[in-house]
């Protein structure tokens, strides 16, 4: 039997606007299991980001999350349901981005082309964690490993200067990411 790290069931949010009202996600459900991943597919506007931004209980108003679960099963004390969770507490916040996290599709405020993912990843560790700086390098190794990342034990360093550049060509790999 999976194990379930996360599930959404009947999952709806919608927007409420002088204009009328926007459903913007109608009943979405699925569930990750541990270790694996899932993406999220769809046209522009079909609701992939509101999605995401329910998950982490993160949708703001005029939007409103207004049935499902998402119950996440990767905390010690059992299942919790984010959705019933209020946006504001300390619970999630310490969920967000502790154990959940999202890259939003804005390029200039997602990862930096500038900066290694591993010190992108220190960075938040030190902002969330609140781990001392020896510890950071040891916890952004022990995240990455187990999702494949080549460079998962090499140390964070800058960039090589020809990297940095901004029309730097990019590398990819053999199924087309960009390394």
């Amino acid at each position: 039997m999976p194990d379930k790290l996360l599930e959404v069931s009947d999952l709806r949010v919608s927007f409420f606007l002088h204009e009328g009202t926007i459903v913007a996600v109608n009943g979405v459900s699925f569930t990750v299991e541990r270790g694996r991943v899932l993406g999220l597919v769809g046209e522009s506007g079909c609701g992939k980001s509101v999605t995401a931004r329910a998950i982490l209980n993160m949708v703001r108003p005029p939007g409103r999350i207004l049935s499902g679960q998402i119950v996440y099963h990767g905390l010690p004390g059992g299942p919790i349901d984010l959705a019933a969770l209020d946006p504001g507490s300390e619970e999630i916040r310490r969920i967000r981005w502790g154990e959940i996290a999202m890259i939003f599709q804005e390029p200039m405020t997602s990862l930096s082309p500038v900066h290694t993912i591993g010190n992108q990843m220190i960075e938040a560790i030190r902002l969330h964690l609140q781990l001392d700086k020896k510890r950071r390098p040891t916890t952004r190794r022990r995240v990455l490993r187990p999702r494949g990342a080549a460079a998962a034990s090499a140390p964070a360093r800058p960039l090589p200067p020809r990297t940095q550049r901004w029309d730097a060509p990019a590398r990819h790999d053999r199924y087309g990411a960009v390394v």
